[in-house]
């Protein structure tokens, strides 16, 4: 071993042996001097401080705080002078450890260099007036005797099962942290002092406004900080540095100005991946209830900040961002799939105005994603109004319609091809339960579309449209569409569209201008049955559900006004041109409020209603006929339900009306002897041909004479229908073979009671008398016999002679 090790070991050893020697001679100090000891630390510690400091005993702890001298306070209790008030001691402790100066005993003035408080509560307490009992630390005036008490700072603090609670009722803050460690190390400079914390803490309140709830709660908090403090500025920077908070790892950071006239603090959180519910949890109760309703399947990247004064009051400012990239959203039981975006939330969307939940938003950007398999972009989506809240959103859309049968089940339109392009920008209350207002702008493109409508089994093909959304309006323009053998052309408008869809869809009034060359209404009789309904196949999927019945609770209960103007219509055996109608369709029927055409040669003119609610369809017709050719009239309309008169007995041109009602099948079948209701007609230049009843007359009385064919220039009555049965007024027949009064009741099945006087003259000798007067007054000269006609035995008509008037005919 060298010399100088040997003198270095040795002098080592000395200056170890004193430094021993010098802190037994300490600790000895300390042992016999514990009483006076601790009325000098009290006194020390009461010097800063308005209020009053009790410590009940005090032992030393040598080995603690070797090589320093450190003694332990029991039961310590620290309150302010305001304590008589708001009755809350701002410590209480059952053991609290100083390290002292060594040195500054033997002066006779200790100082303090280390705290540590066991098993304690420190309780910062503010009431509603601004009473504080942290003004216990108010600086008192400097001493004349004293040259600063720079060297009464402490270094180090240490805390092992700790309650810190600060309870600020005026500004209605609470902080509650349940400190299991916290190891706190100063260093002071010109400056200030840099600090350096480390703490593991149970947060269970962190609360800048009661009402609103706590940030962090009950997370564990485990955290390494460096903290600077400048004495100029009177402000505390914690620069933004990794922490635990529960089991994710985020970055926080923050600035706190402690100034009398400038007290603001701003907190910023980071995090580059977290789980969106862990990220929700860090937020206030008041916040998170508001994303709640969202789910996200990974994890994003979030940024928050919380700005506010530590005095003084006020809502904080909160501003929070996430970011997700082919992410998986979920909310209300609707999925969206492949999703990007930037999302945001701020309690103060316009600047200025009070921070609260009318002033709050909710808003993604950028996003783009697949919703049922439909790829759409919006650059922005909003939720404003946070107490009643607005949604706002601009969405584009390109995709095949087919996509569709996911969102609405299949249940209303079934689609088979084509495709749509859409652009819109909606606006509305969040909840589709508020009755508010709700806005459309924008469009829609559909092309080459083909569609079963499976509410009435109506297939539609070809199908091209633009539906034009204006604010509350829907346009339905340039639609062509096929179904069967009809084309059609199509322009619609629905008023009021974008309330009355949700609210009350029974009041949707669609205005219909249909165009087409030609019509086969035979295509079209699914629409005289029952709309039926079928039960979207949605599974587990209540949203998609949902959605399916409010489409088919409008198209059902919704009403169509239908201006119709078609060049050739068919139906069955009746073929019109040049229709015009306005034709409007019920829920529980078809009004047809007024139709005209050309058939036969003439005009017709026809109002009247369905009523489909029932079993059997109920109608009621009212027809004005001019100039058509009773043949094809009687032809057309199936002979109007009868067989006693029918288009083969008929020819003439026909003037008049109807005004009947009756029933029909949902395939438009008339049912038998449902007819009620009246006929005026005047047939010109008319014929009967083959009448059963003329022609068994004729042979019985008149048997030389044509009675299957029979002409007459004019023919005009009222015939009254019953069911069953044709009530027919007083009535005269001229004909070329015969003139004919009469009047009865004819029946279709029993009833048939017609009194007939029949005059044997030949009217083809009067033809020669221009006097009507005189012609009339021959009527009845000569021979007239009077007939009946009668049921017979076997169902058939049976004439006998007599002339009283038929019963039942009134």
């Amino acid at each position: 071993m060298s010399r100088w090790l040997k003198l270095t070991l040795k002098i080592g050893g000395v200056l170890l042996s004193l430094a021993l020697i010098l802190w037994m001679v300490v600790a000895g100090y300390v042992y016999s001097h514990k009483e006076e000891l601790l009325l000098t630390i009290t006194k020390q510690l009461n010097e800063d401080i308005n209020g009053q400091l009790t410590i009940e005993k005090m032992e030393p702890a040598l080995i603690r705080g070797f090589p320093g001298i450190s003694v332990s306070l029991e039961n310590v209790l620290l309150r302010d002078s305001l304590w008589s008030i708001h009755k809350h001691d701002l410590l209480q402790a059952d053991k609290v450890y100083i390290a002292i100066n060594a040195f500054s005993i033997l002066s006779g003035s200790p100082t303090i260099k280390d705290i540590r408080i066991n098993d304690g509560k420190i309780y910062l307490f503010t009431d509603t007036n601004g009473v504080r009992n942290t003004d216990i630390f108010r600086k008192k005036p400097a001493s004349s005797k004293g040259g600063g008490n720079s060297s009464k700072r402490i270094n180090r603090v240490y805390l092992k099962n700790v309650y810190l609670t600060v309870d600020d009722k005026q500004r209605d803050k609470l902080l509650i942290f349940n400190i299991n460690n916290f190891n706190g190390n100063l260093n002071y400079n010109s400056l200030g002092w840099k600090g350096r914390v480390n703490m593991k803490a149970r947060v269970e309140s962190f609360a800048f406004k009661v009402a609103r709830g706590s940030f962090m709660k009950n997370m564990e908090l485990d955290a390494d900080l460096d903290l600077i403090y400048l004495d100029k500025e009177h402000q505390l920077r914690i620069p933004l540095q990794e922490v635990t908070i529960g089991r994710d790892d985020l970055e926080v950071g923050g600035v706190f100005h402690f100034a009398p006239d400038f007290s603001d603090y701003k907190i910023d959180i980071k995090a580059e991946s977290i789980e969106f519910k862990n990220a929700t949890a860090l937020l206030s109760t008041h916040i998170s209830s508001r994303l709640k309703p969202y789910s996200v399947k990974s994890p994003v990247g979030i940024q928050a900040s919380i700005e506010g004064k530590l005095k003084g009051g006020g809502e904080p400012l909160i501003n929070a961002s996430w970011t997700a990239k082919d992410n998986t959203i979920s909310s209300a039981g609707e999925t969206i799939t492949d999703c990007s975006f930037t999302g945001i939330y701020s309690n103060e969307l316009v600047k200025g105005k009070k921070r609260n939940d009318p002033n709050s938003v909710i808003a993604f950007y950028n996003m783009s994603g697949k919703y049922y398999d439909i790829p759409f972009k919006s650059d922005s989506i909003q939720i404003a109004d946070l107490k009643d809240p607005v949604f706002t959103g601009k969405f584009k859309a390109d995709f095949k319609l087919s996509k569709l049968n996911k969102i609405f089940g299949g249940t209303t339109f079934l689609f088979n091809g084509g495709t749509a392009e859409l652009n819109l920008l909606y606006k509305a209350p969040f909840n589709q339960d508020d009755k508010g207002q709700r806005f459309i702008y924008g469009t829609v493109h559909v092309h080459d579309a083909k569609a079963t409508y499976k509410p009435r089994n109506l297939a539609l093909k070809d199908m091209h449209l633009v539906m034009n959304f204006k604010g509350n309006d829907l346009f339905l323009d340039n639609i062509k569409v096929k179904s069967g053998n009809t084309t059609l052309a199509m322009q619609g408008t629905l008023r009021n569209f974008s309330n009355l869809y949700y609210t009350d869809p029974e009041k949707m009034l669609v205005n219909w201008q249909i165009k087409s060359p030609e019509i086969n209404l035979n295509e079209f009789m699914v629409f005289l049955g029952k709309r039926k309904s079928y039960t979207a196949s949605t599974g587990d999927n209540r949203a998609v559900a949902k959605m399916s019945a409010q489409l088919d609770k409008v198209l059902e209960q919704a009403s169509m006004k239908m201006n119709v103007n078609v060049d050739r219509l068919i139906y069955k055996k009746f073929v019109a041109t040049q229709v015009r109608s306005e034709i409007t369709l019920k829920r529980a029927g078809i009004a047809i409020n007024n139709l005209s055409l050309n058939q036969g040669g003439g005009n017709l003119n026809i109002t009247g209603n369905i009523d489909q609610s029932g079993k059997i369809n109920r109608f009621n017709v009212d027809t004005k006929i001019r100039n058509v050719n009773v043949e094809k009239l009687f032809y057309a309309f199936e002979n109007f339900g009868q067989d006693a008169i029918t288009d083969k007995n008929l020819r003439g041109s026909f003037f008049g009306g109807t005004s009947v009602s009756g029933s029909m099948t949902d395939n438009g079948k008339i049912v038998p002897r449902s007819f009620k209701g009246s006929v005026d007609f005047d047939i010109r230049n008319g014929a009967l041909l083959n009448f059963e009843p003329m022609t068994r007359a004729g042979a019985f009385a008149f048997p030389n004479r044509n009675f299957s064919d029979i002409r007459f220039s004019n023919l005009k009555n009222t015939l009254h229908i019953q069911g069953s049965k044709i009530l027919i007024p007083p009535m005269e027949i001229r004909s070329s073979v015969l003139n004919i009064f009469l009047e009865g009741v004819y029946s279709f099945d029993r009833g048939t009671n017609i009194a007939l006087k029949i005059p044997l003259r030949n009217p083809e000798k009067d033809e020669v008398i221009i006097n009507t007067d005189l012609k009339n007054n021959r009527d009845l000269k000569g021979i007239v016999i009077n007939l009946r006609a009668l049921d017979g035995e076997d169902g058939k008509v049976r004439f006998r002679l007599g002339k009283n008037t038929p019963d039942g005919y009134q």
